[in-house]
């Protein structure tokens, strides 16, 4: 049997964490450049692999940071769904052409219960006149999963 108090101690944990990046969302200037997108992500861990349809939305804070939440589904998986906030720098530029940006955040993710952990990575995008195309990898410490997400953003 679940224990009722550990359900409840965690989902109001997700709460707050989710209402928290909501405001951290909505604090950002009006001015400041938006995204969005999909693709898809295949995450490594030993009890769940699977892969997932993933949407992005995101936003750049100054000239030097970007942030931006993940949303994954997971197909016939026992995992069933992944939210990642990170938090990206600008690391490399070249051109208007590609990107290179180190990136930290924080993973939920949803399987026989609900994971949550730090994460770090890469994000690569290669930019042309309509479409961004990123190929995010990244280590979710607590778990010692690997979640490669690649998609295109608009």
């Amino acid at each position: 049997m679940h224990d009722q108090s550990f359900f409840n101690q965690n989902h109001n944990f997700m709460k707050t964490h989710i209402l928290f990046l909501f405001l951290i969302f909505a604090s950002t200037q009006l001015s400041a450049q938006w995204f969005y997108g999909g693709g898809v992500k295949y995450n490594a861990n030993n009890e769940f692999k699977a892969i997932a349809v993933n949407a992005k939305i995101g936003t750049d804070i100054s000239s030097n940071f970007d942030l931006d939440l993940d949303a994954a589904y997971y197909i016939a998986s026992t995992a069933k769904w992944a939210f990642d906030a990170n938090l990206h720098y600008r690391l490399l530029q070249i051109g208007d052409v590609f990107r290179l940006s180190p990136l930290a955040g924080i993973n939920f993710t949803k399987a026989s219960r609900i994971y949550n952990s730090i994460l770090l990575g890469v994000s690569m995008k290669v930019i042309d006149d309509n479409y961004t195309y990123y190929l995010e990898p990244k280590w979710i410490l607590n778990e010692d999963q690997i979640s490669i997400s690649i998609g295109v953003l608009f």
